[in-house]
């Protein structure tokens, strides 16, 4: 198989439920074709950048390479569906990821405040007591449990929901809809009863009718809180259209919570792989920090964006045209042999550990320091309560090649 078929597979979300297979084809790529022209299934034809410096430098020259009109992963079958049902390829709301230059600029400020270190920081009461409740019913659930099911998706779920304002009825829909929206090629994830293209569709559609009256209701009685930020936002004095704001709560709402959890999980199934690791943390708890930025490192939950160029550019020998798209791979500068020490060994003593699992440039992920945080909390009150863990069976993945991790880890284990 030629290597720019190798490369294309990393673009089908299928190849996401074999980790081992997407980490072969990603060191190969990198070795052999960093930047390649590939032609997936079902996918306009794309190159993938591999390389961690090549990536920073396409998100960091944001006048090159641009977010719209081509932000991620989109099928030409999905395209086509939200032509005939939206009027456009990309579905009915513009969100953030899709941004660029000063409009990009003036809505992440709208939130920006609220995901700050500082900010975050006065939420360690609430994240704590949230870490508590769920490490409690793990407690309630041993010997076994499904680490990813059970506690992993709702745990930093119910915390960006309780900023949002969002009662925690709705937590159930939310996670549904989140999974849906990212995992929705996954059978296992998705509804059975409806076809890939309609159940996409419905998933955006259902978002619409639930934030809708959240919006409404937050603008006639607007209180502290995330919600009645977005949905009274104003940019020099005019207030955003409907349909920003109900793509700001899409975003929020799903990436608030969705790669912490898949980092959550997929950090706790490595220190299970590696007990001297784990042992290492419950000894010298103040290494924890250092140990999630490892577990995102892994993790890389986040696994590409794509960039469309805005004039030819060169690099490695190679011209990316003007309107040409590039699949800058997260998950693959997350193993850069050029910049990692022996990049496939998990470490939670890892110093430095330049990762680029919340991306560079404009995008930088908004909600770094509350992920930071909520993870770090979590397994410093976890650990100390856990006697023993033990796999329980097969971890296994989702197969979705935007936003992914485990879909289900089952641990046996005891704890005080």
């Amino acid at each position: 198989m030629q290597i720019s078929e190798r490369a294309a597979r990393l673009l089908q979300p299928e190849t996401y439920g074999n980790p081992e297979e997407v980490e072969d084809i990603l060191a190969q790529v990198r070795k052999e074709a960093p930047l390649v022209w590939v032609e997936p299934e079902n996918v306009r034809p794309i190159w993938v950048a591999s390389l961690a410096e090549d990536v920073k430098f396409i998100e960091t020259n944001a006048d090159k390479f641009i977010a719209a009109p081509r932000p991620a992963l989109m099928t030409i079958d999905q395209e086509q569906k939200n032509i005939e049902l939206f009027g456009r390829d990309i579905g009915p709301m513009d969100t953030l990821v899709n941004m660029d230059g000063e409009h990009h600029r003036s809505r992440r400020l709208i939130t920006q405040q609220w995901f700050a270190a500082k900010n975050v920081n006065t939420w360690k009461d609430h994240i704590d007591a949230t870490a508590k409740t769920f490490i409690d019913r793990m407690a309630e659930l041993q010997p076994e449990c499904d680490f990813a099911t059970d506690v992993a998706f709702l745990y930093p779920l119910r915390i960006i929901n309780s900023m949002t304002g969002l009662p925690e009825e709705l937590d159930e829909t939310i996670l549904r809809l989140t999974q849906q929206n990212f995992g929705g090629s996954d059978d296992e994830v998705a509804n059975m009863d409806e076809e890939f293209m309609a159940r996409m569709a419905s998933t955006l559609m259902e978002f619409q009718s639930l934030f809708a009256p959240i919006i409404e209701d937050r603008r006639t009685n607007p209180r502290d809180d995330l919600a009645t930020a977005l949905a009274n936002a104003e940019i020099k004095g005019e207030k955003l259209p409907d349909e920003e704001i109900l793509g700001y709560f899409l975003i929020v709402a799903t990436a608030g919570h969705d790669t912490t959890s898949a980092t959550t999980a997929g950090g706790l199934l490595e220190l299970i792989r590696h007990p001297e690791q784990l042992q290492l943390l419950k000894d010298r708890p103040e290494l924890i920090p250092n140990a999630v930025e490892e577990f995102f490192r892994w993790v890389a939950p986040v696994k590409h964006f794509f960039r469309t160029a805005t004039e030819d550019v060169d690099i490695r020998g190679k011209t990316i045209r003007k309107g040409e798209s590039v699949a800058v791979m997260y998950a693959s500068a997350c193993r850069d042999e050029a910049v990692f020490e022996d990049p496939y060994s998990f470490n939670v003593e890892r110093k430095p550990n330049s990762h680029l699992a919340f991306g560079t440039g404009p995008h930088l992920c908004l909600g770094l320091h509350l992920a930071r945080l909520e993870i770090s909390r979590f397994m410093e009150l976890l650990l100390p309560r856990l006697d023993s863990i033990e796999l329980n069976g097969d971890p296994a993945f989702t197969e979705a090649a935007f936003v992914t991790g485990l879909k289900s880890l089952p641990i046996k284990f005891s704890m005080r």
